[in-house]
């Protein structure tokens, strides 16, 4: 597999790393690819709201109503 010189650079870099930093920059990727998989689904359910109904419901409601 041929790398970059950019490639090569990180991944020496990460080699370097100590297991706690390598924890620590995968904890950071995969938070980074939530996000990004977060947006291209349409948002997470944190930034959406529940809208209100428009249309009356009356079988929904606790008081019965009679018909003749």
């Amino acid at each position: 597999m041929d790398l970059t010189l950019d490639e090569q650079r990180l991944v020496a870099e990460y080699r370097r790393l100590t297991p706690a930093g390598r924890d620590e920059l995968l904890a950071c990727a995969a938070t980074l690819v939530r996000q990004t998989n977060a947006e291209k689904d349409g948002g997470t359910a944190t930034d959406q709201c529940r809208l209100k109904s428009t249309e009356p419901h009356p079988e929904a409601e606790k008081t019965p109503f009679f018909t003749e």
